[in-house]
């Protein structure tokens, strides 16, 4: 059972490289089960190549480029010199990821009693895509939130509760960042003072055990406040006190605006 239905046009793709030949390099690809794809000699590398094997050798992992995608004849043409680097290796670490939460999941379904845990695995971590950005974040909710994450996504509910037990035994809470970027200007005479004053009575919050707080400039008048724990909650309720701090600070002088919010996660190795 395969859990993507066929590579589609300039998509980027994992593959371990089955053979070497002259003329190109045959690979099977990792999220299409036993389905083949070709790389053209020319799309190896650039520039002039003496010997493909200089470059890919037979159990390489690649990531590739699907420069050519027909169905009906079951055929894949990809290309590693339209890869940057930067491609390779995120696309790698969500292969990682997937491999990782498959994985958890098949466990899961082992111990739950299904009967065929692989095929489990595959459709429930299809749920999870479906649904959710992130497979792995949903997994990471688990720990905070319980089998819900997992139901809202329509996983088993006797596979949901099996796959929380394995999830916080073997799964880390990442780093939860939230950065916030605000506008601060005064037009009072002593203009510089009063927005060092505001800003460090924002950093003089009193803080909460497992919460680090962060201030700085992202180039006058912009400033960026920085809150990161492995609590989600916290990171929010924090990042409320600080600006409230901050504004609280401010006279009718000052100008003080929320530009933008970003949230997101760093995961422990």
């Amino acid at each position: 059972m395969s859990y993507k239905a066929f590579p589609r046009r300039n998509e980027l793709v994992v593959g371990t490289v089955k053979r070497v030949e002259d003329h190109g390099v045959i690979v099977e690809l990792d999220e299409y089960e036993g389905l083949e794809a070709y790389i053209p000699r020319s799309h190896v590398a650039s520039g002039r190549i003496k010997d493909i094997r200089d470059f890919v050798k037979e159990g390489d992992k690649i990531v590739g480029r699907v420069i050519r995608a027909n169905r009906k004849l079951g055929q894949v043409d990809l290309s590693l010199r339209y890869v940057s680097e930067e491609q390779k290796k995120r696309k790698l670490e969500e292969w990682k990821e997937r491999v990782r939460v498959i994985s958890l999941l098949k466990l899961a379904a082992q111990r739950a009693g299904f009967p065929d845990p692989e095929s489990v695995a595959k459709e429930s971590w299809m749920k999870l895509a479906d649904y959710y950005r992130s497979p792995m974040e949903a997994l990471e909710d688990v720990l905070y939130e319980g089998v819900d994450p997992l139901l809202k996504a329509g996983l088993n509910e006797r596979l949901a509760k099996k796959l929380e037990e394995i999830v916080k035994v073997q799964i880390k809470p990442p780093i939860y960042i939230k950065n916030i970027v605000v506008k601060l200007v005064s037009y009072a005479h002593d203009g510089i003072e009063r927005i060092r004053k505001a800003l460090l009575r924002g950093l003089s919050t009193p803080k909460t055990e497992g919460v680090e707080v962060d201030i700085y400039t992202a180039g006058a008048p912009r400033y960026i406040i920085s809150i990161r724990s492995q609590d989600p909650k916290l990171v929010r309720r924090m990042s409320t006190y600080v600006v409230k701090a901050i504004s609280k600070e401010l006279g009718e002088t000052e100008v003080f605006e929320v530009v933008e919010e970003k949230e997101y996660r760093k995961r422990l190795a």
